[in-house]
């Protein structure tokens, strides 16, 4: 009897433990099933994200937006490629003459490439046709017999040791104001820069461009940003034009910025005919040494969008140089900005000082497009005045 109810005890138990392994089992699989199901679920998620994403327009790359469209790529850890294509038309009217063109047609492509988390290089190529406009007589402006060019605007390498020290070296714009830093035309309001930056490339108070070093970085503060640039090169179009100088700035998270710069330097003396839309020749006409000095305020800030500068260089034996602006935008819309540009420029060299009033309006039909016309009222001092007219439109992509 006992041996029987032993038996029974024990297989009792034996059945109890495998009902519980089979209760076990059963949940592990329903659970096995839910995960499975789960990820199936997130997979489809992700490709669908990704469809979208490959079915949107790409962004105003190096322009408008942080976000690049990949391309193909070597060795490099990625390849970003931009660009934009511009058409002008140009209206100059003197007490003699008047003349219309379609003077310049411009397609750059820029291209970025990260070679490594912190080395990149960038570039600028450009393809320009243009009929410079000549006001060196201003009762009677006309253009230039038309000219192919196709620059090497812009080349350099970057390598970031931190957010506050990064080194650049190649061909660059020379890190000084607010324009001349900003630079494409995609991110200006107008094609033509101010005065003192004409012609394009040159150097009528500094060069636009430089062959050399930079050293620059980005030091966060509570209010703001503040950004320095050290550098030194010579400009391209006159190899013992020499510049070294730097750029401090603090930006603050208002919108306001307000930037000091400096710099020492040396001209050669060149020959060359008057550059485009511009009262000073490509170099400088007397050799000698200066010092320049500058400042500049940007506020960006509501409908706001207001730039100004001033520069000033003391010169060795010559006349010394003055350029100087202040050109309020108004954010009418999303697509409407309104402007207004007050520029005066004293070159120096026995060249005759001029100011310039500009009115302008930008439409914007689609972020990255954007087509602009403009009013230039340039008074000589000291006799003549010529008004030009200016349509243009630079699609990006």
């Amino acid at each position: 009897m006992r041996s029987w109810i032993g038996s029974s005890l024990v297989t009792l138990v034996l059945c109890f433990c495998a009902g519980v392994a089979t209760a076990d089992e059963a949940l592990l699989l329903q659970k096995l099933d839910a995960q499975e199901r789960l990820i199936q679920d997130l997979t489809q998620r992700l490709e669908d994200l990704e469809r979208e994403r490959a079915d949107e327009a790409p962004p105003a790359s190096f322009f408008e937006s942080d976000e690049e469209v990949n391309v193909g790529v070597f060795d490099a850890i990625q390849l970003d490629l931009g660009g934009f294509l511009t058409q002008t038309l140009t209206l100059a009217s003197g007490d003699e003459n008047t003349e219309l063109s379609p003077n310049q047609t411009l397609l750059e492509l820029l291209l970025r490439a990260n070679v490594t988390e912190r080395t990149s290089i960038f570039a600028a190529l450009g393809w320009l046709r243009e009929a410079d406009l000549d006001l060196s007589d201003p009762d009677n402006p006309f253009f230039r017999s038309q000219a192919n060019r196709t620059p090497q605007i812009i080349a350099w390498a970057n390598h970031r040791f931190s957010d506050a020290f990064e080194m650049r070296f190649g061909r660059f714009v020379t890190p000084h104001g607010i324009i001349n830093i900003e630079h494409f035309p995609p991110t200006l309001l107008e094609i033509n820069q101010p005065q003192f930056l004409r012609p394009f490339p040159g150097a009528t108070l500094f060069p636009d461009f430089l062959n050399g070093v930079e050293l620059h970085g980005l030091i966060p503060y509570a209010r703001g940003n503040l950004t320095y640039s050290v550098f030194g090169g010579m400009f391209a179009q006159a190899p013992d034009d020499w510049i070294g100088g730097g750029r401090l700035a603090f930006e603050w998270n208002e919108g306001v910025t307000f930037g000091l710069n400096g710099s020492l330097g040396s001209r050669d003396a060149g020959l060359g005919p008057l550059g485009n839309f511009s009262t000073t020749p490509v170099r400088s006409r007397v050799e000698n040494e200066y010092q320049l000095v500058g400042i500049d305020l940007l506020l960006d800030r509501g409908p706001w969008l207001w730039k100004s500068e001033a520069f000033f260089t003391f010169e060795q034996g010559q006349d010394n140089r003055i350029g100087f602006y202040t050109q309020p935008a108004y954010r009418l819309s999303d697509r409407w900005i309104v402007f207004y540009r007050y520029d005066y420029l004293d070159p120096g060299q026995g060249l005759p000082t001029t100011v310039e009033h500009v009115l302008g309006l930008n439409f914007l039909p689609h972020p990255l497009i954007r087509v602009r016309g403009a009013v230039f009222l340039k008074d000589y001092r000291g006799g003549g005045d010529v008004a030009v007219g200016q349509l243009s439109a630079t699609l990006s992509f």
